[in-house]
């Protein structure tokens, strides 16, 4: 944290190593409130239930918040999202869980595992400060290199979330708006179940959305740079290769 003076604050955790060592860094400096898990409605079977191991396991408070608006509806009414649909599919999932902490926590404030380190590509789209539906955000690992990033979470004894195995997600949206051209097998294969429900909205939507009916269709399209706020709570989604972060 580099000699800011931070406030307590609400960790965002989706499983992956810039979040948790987030929240471990928060822990550590007598600055976690809770961690806060977004629920979008679209995750892998096994993310909740490991989010909910981990921050049981270091003994931190953990609160889920939900969207009101399910990924059905979501693909019903636009087809599934791409790159230039990202940040619709962002209020709808993850902007109205924000709001429903926001409710529950009218003055809380959030922690972001952002780091302007983390690709050429998301360096010109993010920052150490922001706000995001009426919610502050903090980015407490801002300069934190991926070297470093990697050593301290190693150190600290963490494990990132099981889909890292699989899609290099970590799990919490499956919205596939920056899904690259191999990831739709991917999930077909490792998650039957949601690629089902993908299948069923593809045969609805087919005739209205005839462009936008294949899930993970957004490679095709020209990648969108996200608004800077926007890409504070979605860390993960952004032009990338399957499997491109692995580490040493």
């Amino acid at each position: 944290m580099k000699g800011i003076a931070y406030p307590k604050m609400y960790a965002l955790v989706s499983g992956g190593k810039d979040s948790l060592s987030t929240a471990q860094v928060l822990h550590e400096a007598g600055k976690l409130e809770a961690c806060v898990a977004l629920e979008t409605g679209i995750s892998t079977p096994d993310w909740k239930e490991f989010v909910t191991k981990v921050c049981a396991d270091r003994g931190w408070p953990l609160e889920f918040y939900a969207t009101d608006y399910s990924f059905e509806q979501f693909v019903l009414k636009y087809g599934f999202p791409g790159p230039s649909k990202h940040s619709w599919a962002m209020r709808y999932l993850k902007g109205r869980a924000i709001r429903a902490f926001r409710r529950a926590r009218p003055y809380g404030i959030l922690a972001s595992g952002v780091r302007h380190d983390e690709s050429v590509t998301r360096a010109g789209s993010v920052r150490p400060v922001g706000q995001w539906e009426g919610a502050p955000i903090l980015a407490p690992i801002f300069d934190w290199t991926t070297e470093e990033t990697w050593a301290y979470f190693r150190d600290r004894g963490f494990e990132r979330a099981p889909a890292y195995s699989t899609l290099q997600i970590s799990g919490d949206c499956l919205c596939g708006a920056y899904a690259r051209e191999d990831e739709p097998e991917a999930v077909k294969y490792w998650y039957p179940a949601i690629w089902q429900r993908f299948e069923a909205l593809k045969d609805a939507i087919k005739d209205k959305h005839p462009t936008r009916c294949d899930w993970g269709c957004g490679w095709k399209q020209k990648a969108k740079p996200k608004g800077k706020d926007e890409a504070m709570v979605c860390v993960e989604c952004t032009p990338r290769d399957l499997f491109e972060e692995v580490p040493a």
